[in-house]
C-alpha cells in the first residue's frame, strides 16, 4: 500500500510538472533564472559577511538592507508599477512617457537621499546610536545607484526584455560577489565595506545601461508634470496595498512573540525560512505576469485579460503544487539539516500547512495583478485589509489553543479569504468573459 501511494504521488507530480512545462514560455524561464541569480547573490552575501566578520556586522548589514529594500518597494509602488500599467496611454510618445518615469525616479531618489540625510543628522543630534547614524548615511550614499538599478530592471521587465534584465543582474552579481571575496580575503570585511561593494555592483552595470538605453528616454517638463498626476492617482493605492500586505506578513511574528515568547518566534522564523524557498519562483513568475496582463488588457479588453489571468493562475498552481509536494516530503528533513537542536524538531505538520498557505495565496496573485492592470487597486486594498483582519484574529485565537500549528491554520484560513475575495472582485469588475 505504501509503495502504491508513493507511486501515485510520483505520477501526480510528473503530470503536474508536465502541465507546468507546457505553460512556461521563454520569458518565464529567463525571469526565473534572473530571480535565482538575485536570490543566490543575496544569500551568498549573507554567508560571506558572516564568514569573514562577526554577528554584529551582519546585524548592521541586515538593518541597513531592510531600509534600502523599503525604499525600493516604495519606488516600485509609486513609480514603476504605474508606468508599467499606464505605458500604453495615448498621452505623449513612448519615449516621453519613459523619460517622465525616469525623471520621477530621479526625483524620488533625491527626496529619499534628503530624508535619509536629515534622519542621520537627527540620530546624531539627539544622541541616537552612532551605528544608526553611520548606516543611514551609507544607505543615503548608495541609494541613488540601487534605486536607478531597480528602475532599469523594472523598465526592462515592463517591456518583456528579459535578456537585458538577466545581463544587468548577472553583471551586478559578479561584481558584488568578487568584491566581497576580495574584501574578506584581505581582512577588510565589514557591514560598511559590504555596502560599498553593493553600491559598486549597482552603479557600474546601471551606468552602462543608461548609456546604451539613452535613446529610449525623452524628458519633457510638461510630460513629467502630467505623468506625476497619473502616477500618483494610481501609485498611492498600490503603495497602500503594499504596506497592508507587509503589515500582515510581519504581524504574525509579533503575535508569536506576545503569546509564545522569543523562542516560539524563532521557530516560526525558521519554518518561514523553509517555505520561503518558494519566493524566487513566485517573484520570478510574477515579474512576467504583470507585463503580459497589461498587453492582454490593451489588445483584447476584459475577455483577453480573463484568458491571460487564468493561464497565469494555472501556471502558478502547477509550480506551487510541485513545491508543496516537495515540502511534504522534504520540509522536515530540511528543517533538521539547517536548524540544529530539539527546539526545531517536530514541526513537519506546521511546515506543510504553511506551504499550503503560501501556495494557496499565489492563486489570487493573477487576479490581483489583473485588477491593478485595470487601474482598480482600491478593491485590492479592501480585500487585503479584510484578509489581514481575518488572519490576525484567527492566528491569535488558534495559536493560543494549539501553538504554531494553530497559527499556521489561521494563516491558511486568512489566505483563503483573500484569494476568494480577489477572484470575486475581479469577476465583478471584468464580467464579460464567461
Amino acid at each position: 500500500m505504501a509503495l502504491a501511494s508513493v507511486g501515485s504521488i510520483a505520477k501526480s507530480l510528473r503530470g503536474t510538472s508536465g502541465y507546468a512545462f507546457r505553460l512556461v514560455s521563454r520569458d518565464h524561464v529567463l525571469s526565473l533564472v534572473d530571480q535565482a541569480i538575485v536570490s543566490a547573490t543575496g544569500f551568498l552575501t549573507t554567508v560571506l559577511i558572516a564568514r569573514w566578520s562577526d554577528p554584529a556586522q551582519l546585524g548592521i548589514y541586515a538593518l541597513g538592507l531592510s531600509l534600502l529594500l523599503s525604499l525600493l518597494g516604495f519606488q516600485d509602488s509609486l513609480i514603476l508599477q504605474p508606468y508599467l500599467i499606464q505605458r500604453h496611454h495615448p498621452q505623449g510618445t513612448p519615449s516621453e512617457r519613459a523619460g517622465a518615469s525616469l525623471a520621477l525616479s530621479f526625483l524620488f531618489t533625491a527626496a529619499s537621499v534628503l530624508i535619509l540625510a536629515v534622519a542621520a543628522l537627527g540620530f546624531f543630534g539627539f544622541g541616537g546610536s552612532s551605528q544608526m547614524t553611520v548606516v543611514t548615511l551609507v544607505i543615503a550614499a548608495i541609494a541613488p545607484f540601487a534605486l536607478t538599478r531597480d528602475f532599469a530592471r523594472r523598465f526592462a521587465f515592463a517591456h518583456l526584455e528579459m535578456g537585458r534584465v538577466l545581463v544587468l543582474d548577472a553583471s551586478a552579481a559578479i561584481i558584488q560577489l568578487a568584491a566581497l571575496v576580495w574584501l574578506g580575503a584581505g581582512g577588510r570585511m565589514s557591514a560598511l565595506s559590504a555596502f560599498a561593494a553593493f553600491g559598486a555592483a549597482c552603479a557600474l552595470p546601471t551606468a552602462a545601461w543608461l548609456y546604451y538605453a539613452r535613446a529610449e528616454f525623452a524628458i519633457r517638463p510638461q510630460s513629467v508634470h502630467e505623468a506625476l498626476k497619473r502616477t500618483w492617482a494610481l501609485g498611492k493605492w498600490l503603495l497602500a496595498g503594499r504596506v497592508t500586505t507587509q503589515i500582515q506578513g510581519y504581524i504574525i511574528y509579533w503575535i508569536a512573540a506576545a503569546i509564545g515568547g522569543a523562542a516560539v518566534t524563532g521557530v516560526y522564523a525558521a519554518c518561514m525560512s523553509i517555505v520561503g524557498f518558494a519566493n524566487p519562483l513566485i517573484i520570478g513568475l510574477s515579474n512576467v505576469f504583470m507585463p503580459k496582463a497589461v498587453l492582454a488588457w490593451k489588445r483584447g479588453g476584459a475577455s483577453e485579460l480573463w484568458r491571460e489571468t487564468i493561464r497565469n493562475t494555472a501556471l502558478m498552481a502547477a509550480v506551487m503544487s510541485a513545491f508543496s509536494l516537495a515540502v511534504l516530503f522534504g520540509g522536515e528533513p530540511a528543517m533538521r539539516l539547517l536548524f540544529h537542536g530539539r527546539d526545531f524538531q517536530g514541526y513537519g505538520h506546521t511546515l506543510i500547512v504553511l506551504a499550503l498557505a503560501i501556495s494557496l495565496g499565489t492563486l489570487g496573485a493573477a487576479a490581483s495583478i489583473a485588477l491593478a492592470t485595470m487601474e482598480r487597486p482600491r478593491v485590492v486594498i479592501v480585500v487585503t485589509t479584510l484578509e489581514a483582519l481575518v488572519t490576525t484574529t484567527l492566528v491569535w485565537i488558534l495559536m493560543t489553543q494549539w501553538g504554531l500549528l494553530g497559527a499556521a491554520y489561521g494563516m491558511l484560513a486568512g489566505t483563503l479569504t483573500g484569494v476568494i475575495g480577489r477572484w470575486i472582485a475581479f469577476y465583478l469588475r471584468a464580467p464579460h468573459q464567461r
